[in-house]
C-alpha cells in the first residue's frame, strides 16, 4: 500500500500562504500610514486675487511689498507688480500711494481702487484708524 497522505491542518500555513499574508499586511499598513499623512499634511489653499471692489484686512506695504504680493492687489497684475518693485529699487521708497502715478503703466483708476489697501496712504484702511 501507498503511504497516507497527511492532512493538513488548516491553521498551518505554508511559506507561500505566509509570504501572501505578510505582504497583504504591510500593504494594508501602509495604506493606513498614508491615509493618516495625508491628513495630517494637507495641502494649503491656493491663494486667490482679490475681486474689484473686494477690501482686504491689513495694508500692503509698497516699500517692503514682493511682486507675489503686489499681484495679488486688485488692478495690479505680475508685470505691473515687477514695475512698481523696479521703481522702488531705482528711485527709493514711495511717500504715498500717489507716487504710484511715476510707475509707467499704471492709471488714476488704478491709484484710486488702491487707497486704503496699500500703505504709506493718505487714506486709513477700512475698518480702523491710520497707521
Amino acid at each position: 500500500m501507498s503511504e497516507p497522505v497527511p492532512s493538513r491542518s488548516p491553521w498551518y500555513l505554508l511559506e507561500r500562504d505566509q509570504a501572501i499574508l505578510y505582504a497583504l499586511g504591510l500593504l494594508l499598513l501602509l495604506t493606513g500610514a498614508y491615509c493618516y499623512v495625508a491628513g495630517q499634511w494637507a495641502a494649503p489653499a491656493g491663494v486667490r486675487a482679490l475681486e474689484p471692489g473686494q477690501g482686504i484686512d491689513y495694508r500692503v506695504d509698497l516699500n517692503r511689498a514682493d511682486v507675489a504680493e503686489l499681484d495679488l492687489l486688485p488692478g495690479i497684475g505680475p508685470a505691473k507688480a515687477a514695475r512698481i518693485v523696479e521703481y522702488r529699487k531705482a528711485h527709493g521708497p514711495f511717500q504715498s500711494v500717489a507716487g504710484l502715478a511715476k510707475v509707467g503703466g499704471i492709471s488714476r483708476q488704478c491709484i484710486a481702487n488702491l487707497r486704503g489697501l496699500v500703505a504709506p496712504d493718505d487714506a486709513p484702511p477700512a475698518g480702523g484708524p491710520p497707521r
